[in-house]
C-alpha cells in the first residue's frame, strides 16, 4: 500500500466516509465535520446533475468513472438507470467499489470495476464506446496529453467528457504551498488542439475552498495534539530507539510537519493558487 491510498484508507475508515472526495459548502456556511457528509452529498449530487445535463437526460449508452474511488459515484449512478464502469489504481479500493456496486448490479451486466491507472485502461477490451467519460477529484493525477488520446479511443464519435477537479492558476508571484492540478491555461490549449471543445466551464472554487479550512482544524486541532502526545509517549518508553529513527527520518518529519501541521494549506493560499472547476467537454469530429 503506497502513502497515498494510506491516506485515503484512514480517512474513510477515522471518519467514516462513503465518499472520498471534497465537500460542496454553500456560500457563507462554515464547513464543520458534522456537516462534511452533507456537504459530500451535495457534490456528488451537482456532479450527476451536470453528467445529466451534458447527455440531455438520456440514460442510455454506457459511462467511465475515472478514479471511482469506492464506487459511491457509481452507485448512485447505476440507481437512477445508468451503466457505469470504474477505474481506479489501488486494490483496497477497487475490492471495496466491486463490493458496493455488485449491491445494486448482483450480475455485473451495468458496472464493472477496473483496477488500473486510466492510462492503462485495456482498452482493447471495450465492446461498446462510452458515452460520456468523467473524473472527480482525479484528473489531476493523469497525464494530459495522454488522457486526451485515450479519451477519443473510448468514446463514441458524439461523447462528452467532464472534469470536476482543481486547476492551477497562472500570473500569481509566490509558488503555492498546495501542489496538484494541472495548469488550467495549458489544458484549454491542449484540449482544442486535442478535438474537443470546451461546452461548459464553472468556476466553484467558492465552495470547494472551504474544505482547506476543515482540514486545517482537524489537522493542527485535533489530529497534531494527538501525534504530540504519542511522540512524547514513545520518546519517553523508548528513549534510544525511538530518538535515532526520528533523527534518520527527520527530513523526511519536517517535510510532513511543514506541508500538514505549518497551517500554510490554508483557504486563502487555495483561492490564490487554485481554481476548482466543472468543465464539460465535447468532442469534435476532427
Amino acid at each position: 500500500m503506497d502513502p497515498k491510498e494510506l491516506g485515503l484508507v484512514a480517512a474513510q475508515q477515522l471518519f467514516q466516509l462513503k465518499e472520498l472526495h471534497y465537500g460542496f459548502w454553500e456560500k457563507g456556511e462554515k464547513p464543520t465535520v458534522v456537516k462534511f457528509p452533507h456537504a459530500q452529498e451535495r457534490y456528488t449530487e451537482f456532479l450527476i446533475e451536470h453528467i445529466d445535463q451534458a447527455l440531455g437526460g438520456k440514460r442510455v449508452g454506457r459511462i467511465l468513472d475515472v478514479g471511482c474511488g469506492v464506487g459511491h459515484t457509481m452507485c448512485e449512478l447505476l440507481k437512477i438507470g445508468y451503466r457505469v464502469d470504474g477505474v481506479v489504481p489501488y486494490p483496497w479500493m477497487a475490492k471495496m467499489a466491486e463490493e458496493n456496486v455488485r449491491k445494486i448490479d448482483p450480475d455485473g451486466t451495468k458496472a464493472k470495476v477496473h483496477e488500473c491507472r486510466f492510462e492503462e485502461f485495456p482498452v482493447s477490451n471495450v465492446q461498446e464506446k462510452y458515452r460520456l467519460i468523467f473524473f472527480s477529484e482525479s484528473y489531476q493525477y493523469v497525464p494530459m496529453q495522454e488522457s486526451f488520446e485515450l479519451m477519443r479511443e473510448l468514446l463514441s464519435t458524439d461523447g462528452k467528457v467532464v472534469i470536476f477537479d482543481f486547476f492551477t492558476r497562472e500570473g500569481t508571484l509566490e509558488k503555492s504551498t498546495m501542489r496538484g492540478g494541472h495548469t488550467l491555461v495549458k489544458f484549454y490549449g491542449l484540449a482544442t488542439r486535442s478535438g474537443y471543445e470546451v461546452n461548459t466551464d464553472i468556476d466553484v472554487t467558492e465552495h470547494l475552498s472551504p474544505n482547506l479550512t476543515l482540514a486545517n482544524d482537524i489537522l493542527i486541532n485535533r489530529i497534531g495534539p494527538v501525534t504530540d502526545t504519542v511522540d512524547r509517549f514513545l520518546g519517553e518508553k523508548y528513549r534510544i530507539t525511538y530518538n535515532l529513527a526520528k533523527f534518520l527520518l527527520r527530513k523526511r518529519l519536517e517535510k510532513v510537519k511543514s506541508k500538514y501541521f505549518s497551517g500554510n494549506r490554508n483557504e486563502t493560499d487555495f483561492i490564490k493558487h487554485k481554481t476548482y472547476r466543472l468543465i464539460v467537454l465535447d468532442r469534435t469530429r476532427q
